[in-house]
């Protein structure tokens, strides 16, 4: 319960705080595009870092960071 407390916090506060997430969801033009969009990088993808998710989003790149997962 508290992971998953923890984790809905976390979601909000990068909902408010966090530029390149609010740009991504505006680019999206909703949130459930946004999520897919994001789960679909989570399935395909290897991830480096949050900014680089956010960024593949926020301007629709697939950046040097997140490369295919051949595993």
């Amino acid at each position: 319960m508290q992971m998953m407390m923890l984790a809905f916090l976390i979601d909000q506060i990068q909902q408010r705080c966090c530029r390149l997430f609010q740009r991504g969801l505006e680019k999206m033009g909703s949130k459930i595009r946004f999520w897919a969009a994001l789960r679909e990088r989570f399935t395909y993808y290897l991830i480096m870092d949050w900014e680089s998710l956010y960024s593949s989003l926020a301007y629709k790149l697939k950046p040097s960071a997140i490369t295919i997962d051949t595993s």
